[in-house]
């Protein structure tokens, strides 16, 4: 077992890595949080959404993604169909030294090209996600195509 005294120290800023490291906060998730939350808190508070997001880990420089009625397990182990956003993971160092960061935040910021290239073959790199959603969109197209 390693002595915590002797922990590799991560470079920051992180290095460049392809891992991908994302948040997913469900809207089920916001209103067990706050009692007031409705569907447009978004667009109401933006300012405030973002600081809570920013909290949770996510980086808020990034674009992000909200998508409506999706059937996804939330934080709390429970199937809900509503709204979720998916964010990239801050990789800052309070971020990172906080305890909540996920392990592919931490992995992405070694720097590591070993731990790089085991994502790599599970398909959780950045490019190789981008490959498959290429896939899928030229997919799509041929089978609307048939369709008609």
């Amino acid at each position: 077992m390693r002595n915590p005294k002797y922990k590799k120290k991560l470079a920051f800023p992180p290095k460049p890595n392809l891992i991908v490291a994302q948040v997913i906060v469900s809207e089920s998730e916001l209103v067990k949080v706050l009692p007031n939350y409705d569907y447009s808190f978004e667009e109401k508070h933006p300012t405030k959404f973002k600081l809570m997001m920013y909290e949770l880990g996510c980086d808020i420089s990034k674009p992000y993604e909200r998508q409506d009625f999706i059937t996804h397990r939330n934080r709390f182990n429970e199937v809900v169909l509503c709204s979720r956003w998916v964010f990239q993971e801050r990789l800052d160092e309070e971020w990172i030294h906080s305890g909540y960061a996920s392990k592919e935040a931490i992995h992405k910021v070694s720097g590591s090209k070993l731990i790089e290239q085991l994502y790599r073959e599970k398909g959780l790199t950045e490019d190789i996600q981008q490959a498959l959603e290429d896939r899928d969109l030229r997919n799509s197209r041929v089978t609307e195509k048939k369709e008609e």
